[in-house]
């Protein structure tokens, strides 16, 4: 992880996502860059053109201040830290994931991290209806999720849902380099309905491989069995004081995807659990 790029609206959510963004570069000495969007106005007349640019260009100085505060605070919390940031601010006239887009592929940026703003209570309610899912679907790149009510960040335990996918591997590499850093605990979980000897001999072939993929990183594995699969990881993070989420992001469509639509579009989200979600090297 060399350069994060961190997108912001300057709310509170966001506030709380950058300050993740900086402890996760003071810990990698990665870069990170502050970016706001604002979102081009529509004109029909040279009169009103000519007003829309008055006001972009008072929002463009506006933004930059606002950046510079919020830059300006960061780099205070990683002095109380011992530590210094390399930021910078870019203010940008686009659709929020077309920027984040064009950034990652010519800018080279290696993980996103922002704030959800979505208002409901499930997965699919506070993703979709926000910029967060648009981005997740577009950016090929990890993406961390910040919801308003995370704590300050003090990762210690990733908990990473899976389906035994071959990708995984891949995935679960990203969550060790992160988990590296914050010294945090590694775990797989699985959600079955009941459990059975094929369950039991594909789960034993996924670990045989993953042992020989992570390279001795102490990771733990469980089952959970449980009929509905959304209520048992649900109550399985809540039981574990878990602090983060992981997710692979197998299609574009993969909040429907995730594990089957049920899980997806009915599993209840933790309101203070980040969310990774990472892509297979194929979609």
């Amino acid at each position: 992880m060399k350069k994060i790029l961190c997108p912001v609206d300057f709310s509170k959510t966001s506030n709380k996502a950058a300050e993740y963004a900086a402890q996760i570069a003071l810990r990698t000495g990665a870069s990170v860059t502050l970016l706001h969007v604002l979102h081009l106005p529509l004109m029909d007349t040279s009169e009103s053109a000519l007003m829309a640019s008055q006001v972009l260009d008072e929002q463009r100085r506006v933004s930059a201040d606002k950046l510079h505060s919020l830059s300006m605070h960061l780099q205070s919390m990683a002095g109380e830290a011992g530590g210094s940031l390399t930021i910078d601010q870019r203010v940008r006239e686009a659709f929020l994931a077309d920027a984040i887009e064009r950034m990652v592929k010519e800018d080279g940026y290696d993980f996103i991290v922002l704030g959800t703003t979505g208002g409901g209570n499930t997965l699919e309610e506070i993703l979709i209806g926000s910029n967060t899912e648009s981005v997740i679907a577009q950016v090929k790149c990890p993406v961390l999720a910040i919801p308003a009510k995370a704590t300050f960040p003090d990762i210690h335990r990733i908990v990473y849902a899976s389906d035994y996918q071959p990708e995984d591997a891949k995935a679960l590499g990203q969550v060790i380099s992160l988990a590296t850093v914050f010294r945090a605990e590694v775990e797989v979980v699985h959600v079955t309905k009941k459990a059975g000897s094929d369950e039991a001999r594909q789960a034993q072939e996924f670990l045989d491989r993953l042992r020989t993929d992570l390279g001795g990183f102490p990771v733990t594995f469980q089952e959970v069995v449980h009929p509905d699969e959304e209520v048992g990881l649900k109550d399985y993070l809540g039981k574990t004081n878990s602090n983060m989420l992981a997710i692979l992001k197998k299609r574009r469509n993969f909040i429907k995807d995730l594990f089957g639509m049920s899980l997806a579009e009915k599993m209840t989200y933790q309101t203070k659990l980040p969310l990774l979600v990472l892509h297979a090297d194929t979609e």
